[in-house]
């Protein structure tokens, strides 16, 4: 008698390079950018405002929409659901382990088009990691630096399926 249920263990992947970041996740297939790739695609730089609870602040950022790392990759959605790829969301992960959440919607330009960024260049220097910026908020406690993960999740309404 089998108790125990089997669990799918996942392939050993070399380690990440300093300046790689993993795509993972409810996605047909994991894969690593590195830095120097993302920013060989980096658009023109833009300054970005916010507000810290000291100060107002303008920083330098050149890099390249999120939305467009993440159209290369491939959701594993359900295609009996209505509108299935609205209900992932993306967290990047820094490598210090702090993360934050933008929802696929907010991400893609179809729909909220948040602009977020992943910077390869900050203020003229240029980045082992990228980081994730968020212009179009007031504030920067989104900003991700030094970004090793990004993992794209599917949610689910337990309570209905």
């Amino acid at each position: 008698m089998d108790l125990l249920p089997q669990v799918r263990v996942p392939a050993q992947r070399p380690p990440l390079r300093d300046d790689q970041v993993l795509v993972s996740g409810d996605v047909g297939r994991e894969w690593v950018i590195a830095t120097p790739d993302l920013h060989a695609h980096a658009g023109l730089p833009v300054d970005v405002r916010y507000v810290t609870t000291r100060r107002r602040e303008v920083h330098h950022v050149q890099g390249v929409p999120l939305h467009r790392v993440l159209a290369r990759t491939s959701l594993l959605v359900d295609d009996r659901r209505k509108m299935d790829h609205l209900t992932f969301v993306v967290i990047a992960r820094s490598e210090d382990g702090f993360q934050v959440l933008l929802s696929w919607a907010e991400v893609d330009p179809e729909f909220g088009g948040c602009s977020a960024l992943l910077a390869t260049r900050y203020n003229g220097e240029v980045l082992t990691r990228p980081t994730l910026v968020v212009p179009s908020d007031g504030r920067s406690s989104r900003y991700v630096r030094k970004v090793c993960g990004l993992h794209l999740a599917r949610l689910g309404d337990r309570a209905g399926e």
